[in-house]
């Protein structure tokens, strides 16, 4: 999974954050499979890295891609829909970097507040939310079709 990209970037630490672009499909499709069995698909992360509203950041070791994260903008707000880290290299740093990117890009881009669902049972994914400044705000029940699991609506306020 190595690829090479013009894209402006942050470094965090060892990683470095970066928009992704059509250039980084196959390596978001193969990681997508490791992380989630394939879930979305090639015209699912297509229409994200090219939607006007979606930001889409890869963390990369070196020049692997070993995490991603999609956000979604709705007027002020920043909607998480996504974020994923190759299993060998979680509890690193690279989701919480991520995590970061996302929210001060969004800021940046005028959004007042973020939101974001996650498993009730990922409680490493929790922590990390939590940890960030996101408050539990609500439940959905039976949101995860897979399980049946509820997920936990989490928000934060201010971003910054």
């Amino acid at each position: 999974m190595s690829q090479n990209s013009s894209q402006s970037s942050l470094h965090e630490g060892r990683y470095t954050i970066r928009s992704l672009t059509l250039d980084h499909l196959p390596w978001l499709l193969d990681l997508d499979q490791i992380c989630y069995g394939g879930h979305w698909g090639e015209q699912g992360y297509r229409s994200e890295l090219t939607r006007d509203s979606s930001l889409v950041l890869g963390g990369f070791e070196s020049s692997n891609l070993i995490g991603f994260g999609i956000l979604w903008r709705v007027l002020e707000e920043a909607h998480i829909i996504s974020l994923a880290v190759h299993p060998h290299h979680r509890r690193q740093g690279i989701a919480r970097s991520l995590l970061q990117g996302l929210l001060k890009e969004a800021d940046h881009q005028g959004c007042a507040w973020a939101t974001l669902e996650v498993r009730e049972s990922n409680h490493p994914a929790r922590n990390l939310y939590e940890s960030a400044g996101f408050q539990l705000l609500g439940r959905r029940q039976r949101y995860y079709e897979d399980t049946g699991e509820d997920a936990l609506i989490y928000w934060k306020k201010p971003l910054g």
